[in-house]
């Protein structure tokens, strides 16, 4: 039976970048919630491997997210080795006009959502291949920014989700999370664009991040030269956290 590595927000950014170098040296499973983007997302990532595409909307899905992929991993005959959780959304918000339902979408697209991938790739349907998980947080879990509460609330959650399942479920699963700093993807670049983006910026020593540096480590993290690295969080910022 062919195992996978699949990963979530795979369809632009980070999730993209990674899928794409994955899939040469691996089977990978891209996870969108628009099946034309999937689709496309899909081309570019080339066949040197096997790559399917699973639909899910992380919001509105999220409660059906288990039955879903149960369904996937039968109908395909798969296990899945690796999960990696790329997704995330944000929306710069004071807490005290934070809307209930923007709330709601940050928390399941960031954190509740892998909760429910995690959890039914531990159970029998999996058939006990589990081995990785590495979760994508963000700088702002760690250093607080105007605005961004809810959004750093959420990955922080993450955060917390790592080191905990990193003593749960060892040996067998290794557990981490990569907060990076401001990367240039298409969520970013209008802000990167802007004055305020420009000045955000001269707080990095080493300039705006890219997607490739932090593929570069997950691919480190997800392989077995990081076999005893687990339960860590890893920051990924340019030097600004020196600052």
């Amino acid at each position: 039976m062919d195992t996978y590595t699949i990963i979530t927000g795979a369809t632009s950014g980070i999730g993209l970048d990674l899928s794409k170098r994955l899939a040469k040296e691996r089977n990978v499973i891209l996870v969108g919630r628009n099946q034309e983007k999937l689709d496309f997302a899909i081309s570019q990532v080339g066949d040197k491997h096997h790559v399917l595409g699973f639909a899910c909307d992380l919001d509105s899905d999220r409660k059906a997210i288990a039955t879903q992929l149960s369904e996937f991993i039968l109908t395909n005959s798969i296990q899945i080795d690796s999960f990696v959780h790329c997704a995330g959304t944000s929306k710069v918000m004071a807490i005290r006009q934070a809307v209930t339902e923007s709330v709601d979408t940050i928390f399941n697209v960031n954190i509740l959502s892998a909760i429910e991938f995690i959890k039914l790739l531990l159970k029998k349907e999996n058939k006990g291949a589990l081995r990785n998980i590495l979760l994508i947080s963000s700088l702002a879990s760690v250093r607080g920014e105007k605005g961004n509460s809810i959004y750093a609330a959420s990955k922080g959650a993450l955060n917390s989700l790592a080191v905990t399942l990193a003593k749960e479920l060892a040996p067998k699963v290794r557990v981490n999370s990569i907060s990076p700093g401001t990367v240039e993807t298409p969520m970013t670049q209008d802000f990167i664009a802007t004055e305020a983006g420009e000045k955000h910026l001269k707080d990095y020593p080493l300039g705006v991040g890219h997607c490739e540096d932090i593929t570069n480590l997950a691919c480190f993290l997800l392989s077995d030269s990081s076999r005893w690295i687990t339960g860590q969080n890893i920051i990924i910022d340019g030097g600004r956290s020196t600052l």
